[in-house]
């Protein structure tokens, strides 16, 4: 009998079809949105910013959706009208990587 190997992308397409694979991405999408969505609870006290998830034809998404969502995530620098004259850092709050487990 004869082995036959294939790529990781042929591997993923292969994958990403069989039976109970999307549902079971679908759940994980599901879950890691419920703990950004509560991530962001903490830290919301006005503006927009919310967490969506979304379903392609076999991935699942999750999202931050906000004008904003890069700096929430990420950090950003801050001065003038809402800080001081002198340029401050303001760390993201890592509301999806965190969700998913990816960083604290």
């Amino acid at each position: 009998m004869a082995v036959r190997l294939i790529g990781q992308k042929a591997m993923n397409q292969v994958v990403s079809h069989v039976d109970g694979v999307k549902d079971a991405i679908g759940d994980e999408a599901k879950e890691i949105g419920s703990r950004a969505e509560a991530r962001l609870a903490g830290h919301r006290r006005s503006g927009r910013a919310q967490v969506t998830v979304t379903n392609g034809d076999v991935d699942s998404f999750v999202n931050l959706e906000d004008p904003a969502a890069l700096s929430i995530e990420f950090g950003h620098m801050v001065k003038g009208k809402y800080e001081t004259e002198e340029p401050k850092y303001v760390p993201g709050l890592y509301i999806i990587t965190g969700a998913a487990g990816l960083a604290g």
